[in-house]
């Protein structure tokens, strides 16, 4: 029965991630173009939002088209999350354990440090542009976020993949533990504009997680290396 609900759950992923596919607005060019008279309004009220049109994990589509770029963008996302799980598995494996452990506090708190560490990055941008080399800066700083926010999102899937898996006491496998964690967020980063905020949620999640296990070390942060013998 637990089988037959875990299959249920994958079909109505599967429907959920191809829903925007057929709901989308219809492209501009078939819409009637206008001359921009001397007191038109700067932008169109009939173009959709772009947080309508774009999902945290890529364009929402139109027709089959939408449909195998959704499919595209998760064999992307599962890939790539196999190839780091296979470069760093000990700190996946760390970083992972500490969302388990604790409860809503220390979770609170994962959230927490994540939520301030993607502002501060954030702030640190702003101030780049101000630097010398500050597009070298960016690049180098929005690159090294977006690594260990990535890190973090691999950790949350395969969390949840694992309590599904163990829900359905299905035979322990970690490539299927990770299929069934990153279909469940990819399903959610479909949700318009709902998506962005459940994803950003995770993204600060698993980021504090990462930062709170020393990167995946599980070491604790330190200045001791930095102190001189006497």
């Amino acid at each position: 029965m637990r089988t037959l609900l875990v299959v249920l759950l994958v079909i109505v992923c599967l429907v959920v991630m191809a829903i925007p596919a057929f709901i989308v607005t219809p492209e501009l060019s078939a819409r009637p173009y206008r001359e921009r008279g001397p007191f038109s309004v700067p932008f169109r009220l009939d173009v959709p939002p772009v947080w309508l049109r774009l999902s945290p994990f890529g364009v929402h589509g139109d027709g089959w088209q939408g449909l195998l770029s959704v499919a595209a963008s998760w064999v992307y996302l599962y890939l790539t999350s196999v190839l780091m799980l296979a470069f760093v598995p000990r700190r996946v494996r760390l970083i992972t354990q500490a969302l388990k452990s604790g409860g809503w506090r220390e979770r609170g708190r994962l959230f927490l440090i994540g939520l301030l560490t993607a502002l501060v990055s954030v702030l640190l941008a702003v101030l780049a542009r101000f630097a010398f080399v500050w597009l070298v800066l960016v690049i180098i700083l929005a690159g090294a976020v977006f690594v260990l926010s990535y890190l973090g999102v691999i950790s949350v899937s395969l969390m949840i993949g694992g309590a599904l898996r163990r829900w359905a006491r299905f035979t322990p496998s970690l490539w299927v533990e990770l299929a069934l964690g990153s279909l469940v967020l990819f399903t959610l980063g479909r949700i318009p504009i709902a998506g962005w905020i459940l994803v950003g949620i995770v993204v600060a999640w698993g980021l504090g997680a990462v930062l709170a296990t020393h990167l995946g070390s599980g070491e604790v942060w330190s200045l001791r290396d930095w102190q001189t013998m006497d």
